[in-house]
């Protein structure tokens, strides 16, 4: 009852415990909604339907409820949805994977009043008729949050049917997919892991102990520590079989993967490198001190020194022709591939940009101001704004059909790519969504809480 008076009062102020997160997804029906579309200026298209408040919609069916009930985790579903889902055996919530500590349903009558004046006001029929029917949204298996780690988990990489996390408690686990269980800790680091790469066989682990350990993928045995950093290694990228590694002192070292000797020591940045990406034979490397290099990777000299930022570079992302860098300065810049030129500075965000992300058609930035955006490849226009989460967007990851985003409010959400409306909000993290991977389908997700989301 206390969350629908919340909602009466004018919907919940989402907090940082789980119990409030997950309030906010049922009751939270003032969230901004997508975009309705235009109308056509040819008369006789019929313009697009209007687009209800995300939380108007069944996370099962993806359409308006008419019987909205809550489950035991808080979250809310079209009863006749959640009803079947029950029969089938299921005893979990869908959305989180969580185990249902009983079954009993609790009517939402403050969302279904609004759910029903929405739709009066819109011309809607609300119909319930061919919701028994609908197809499930969600996969039969249940989420599922891993627990293991102990402190914050700073990267995570999927390896065929592995993952790997990455973590402040100075390991890295090693992760089945399909049976969710740890495999296997790697303990070698003597302070909190950072960074993680994959290639040719072989992981490759950034540390705050200054090192980078290199682990065969086979046999899970470490085979070389690789020294000569003097602070943490926050970065790694591989590139024509050379391991480039960022550090905290301010070079960017590079290792032969065959040999796991240092071929070159690249400096020129005057403060922390906090970010690498590779781009048709070029290195770039993005730093605190506001600039990005660009690094040749077979003759290993720098080419260029791309300035204009005037904040910390903490994101760099590359489409086939063009590298883009965010900074705390709350812009992201375009940068030619081949001339080194800025193409364009994209402004909108109000805040830091912390993450970035590509996909085959756009780029995607997320912000402490709460927002994504969606710039367009070719134009470099912003074609739309996610609104949705309610602290810092820190992690992106692109998948098929879908843009997934993790933020401070401790929530991974995924969004369609073709309507760019919120699809799917999933609770289970107690604490900041800090990093992101998709492959083979899934979604992998590293919380401040230590745990590792399986979605």
């Amino acid at each position: 009852m206390k969350q629908i008076k919340a909602f009466l009062r004018g919907g919940a102020e989402a907090t940082r415990t789980h119990e409030a997160s997950t309030a906010d997804h049922v009751i939270n029906v003032a969230e901004a909604p997508a975009d309705a579309g235009t109308s056509s200026s040819q008369p006789e298209e019929k313009p697009a339907a209007p687009q209800a408040p995300s939380s108007f919609y069944c996370p099962i069916s993806m359409e308006l409820m008419s019987d909205p009930v809550m489950v035991a985790t808080g979250h809310t579903y079209d009863r006749v949805c959640i009803d079947k889902w029950i029969q089938q055996g299921h005893k979990t919530c869908p959305v989180t994977g969580m185990r249902l500590r009983h079954p009993e349903l609790t009517p939402n009558y403050a969302l279904r009043t609004a759910i029903q004046e929405w739709a009066a006001a819109h011309g809607i029929t609300l119909n319930n008729q061919n919701r028994a029917n609908a197809t499930y949204k969600y996969e039969e298996e249940p989420r599922s949050i891993l627990q293991g780690h102990d402190e914050i988990v700073w990267a995570v990489e999927v390896f065929g049917n592995r993952l790997f996390s990455a973590s402040a408690d100075k390991t890295i686990r090693v992760w089945d997919i399909e049976s969710r269980r740890c495999e296997q800790v790697l303990e070698d680091h003597s302070r909190p892991v950072l960074s993680l790469a994959l290639s040719n066989g072989k992981l490759y682990s950034g540390s705050y102990d200054f090192s980078i350990k290199v682990w065969d993928l086979s046999s899970l045995l470490r085979v070389k520590t690789l020294t000569g950093h003097t602070d943490a290694v926050r970065a790694l990228a591989v590139a024509d079989g050379r391991l480039f590694s960022g550090s905290y002192d301010g070079t960017v070292r590079v290792w032969d993967e065959n040999t796991l000797q240092c071929l070159e020591i690249l400096k020129g940045h005057t403060g922390p490198v906090r970010t690498l990406v590779h781009c048709c034979g070029r290195m770039f490397s993005g730093s605190y001190d506001k600039t990005v290099r660009v690094w040749d990777v077979s003759g290993l000299e720098c080419m260029a020194t791309l300035t204009g930022h005037s904040g910390a570079v903490r994101a760099l992302v590359a489409s086939p022709t063009k590298v883009f860098s965010g900074s705390d300065d709350a812009t992201i810049k375009v940068w030619d591939v081949e001339t080194l030129k800025c193409l364009k500075t994209l402004e909108g965000h109000e805040d830091n940009v912390r993450v970035l992300a590509v996909g085959q058609q756009y780029m995607f930035s997320g912000s402490w101001d709460k927002t994504i955006r969606v710039w367009d490849l070719n134009t470099l226009e912003c074609i739309k704004v996610l609104e949705g989460h309610t602290e810092a967007v820190l992690a992106l990851a692109v998948g098929d059909n879908h843009l997934v985003s993790g933020s401070y409010d401790t929530t991974v959400r995924f969004w369609d790519l073709s309507t760019f409306r919120c699809i799917r909000k999933c609770d289970g993290h107690a604490d900041a969504v800090r990093v992101l991977a998709a492959a083979n389908g899934r979604v992998f997700s590293g919380s401040y809480d230590g745990t590792i989301g399986v979605w």
